[in-house]
């Protein structure tokens, strides 16, 4: 056996077993120095986060006593009750009344001329705006044909404007008194003299005895 090489085994054994213990140790205080400075760390964070909690807390018992004085000084007020407003009353929708009145037209006459003709004596003012809600206006003659034979016609004259109203026309082919209706009767705004003109269109006579206008008003 060759005690020489036995020996330097064994010491480069020792070596290596002292510089192991070495690092151990090394590295343990590196821990724990470490260690150490972290418990010290967290210990720090958590001072601070209980003197900045407390600092809130104390924060929000001066506001509460704040709020609690306030409230104590208003509990003496009285509130009054909401006073009720009365709703207002509905608005009442009356229905429309249609009414029916007549104007006499005086004066009678006749004519045997193929052209229209004022009849004397006839003459009156109407003004649609003196009868509110104005619906329709006709005209209304008693008339005939004197022997008979053919067609007699009567109608309204605007003398103002100098022009027939619009639907006023009414004839007639009995010798018999009737009573003819016009269509429904147009007058121009305003006040207007009128006048019933007649006319026949043979040789007869247009024979004109009175007439009225037929009024029909809603309101």
């Amino acid at each position: 056996m060759d005690w020489k090489k036995v020996g330097w085994g064994v010491l480069i054994i020792d070596l290596i077993g002292v510089s192991s213990g070495t690092a151990y140790l090394l590295i343990n205080s590196k821990f724990k120095v470490q260690n150490s400075n972290q418990i010290q760390n967290s210990n720090s964070n958590q001072e601070s986060i209980k003197t900045e909690a407390d600092k809130r807390i104390a924060s929000i018992e001066g506001k509460l006593a704040i709020l609690e004085e306030r409230i104590a000084g208003q509990s003496g007020v009285t509130v009054a009750p909401p006073t009720r407003v009365p709703a207002a009353p509905k608005a009442t929708v009356r229905p429309k009344t249609r009414s029916t009145q007549y104007i006499t037209i005086s004066g009678s006459g006749s004519s045997s001329k193929n052209d229209w003709e004022s009849l004397t004596g006839t003459e009156f003012y109407f003004d649609p705006g003196d009868y509110p809600g104005l619906i329709d206006v006709y005209f209304e003659a008693n008339m005939k044909l004197f022997n008979g034979n053919g067609m007699a016609f009567v109608r309204l004259y605007d003398a103002t404007h100098g022009v027939g109203v619009q639907g006023s026309e009414a004839l007639a082919n009995s010798q018999t008194n009737t009573v003819s209706v016009s269509g429904r009767v147009s007058f121009w705004s305003g006040r207007n003299l009128i006048k019933v003109q007649a006319k026949s269109l043979t040789a007869d006579t247009a024979v004109y005895n009175s007439g009225r206008l037929k009024i029909i008003s809603e309101n």
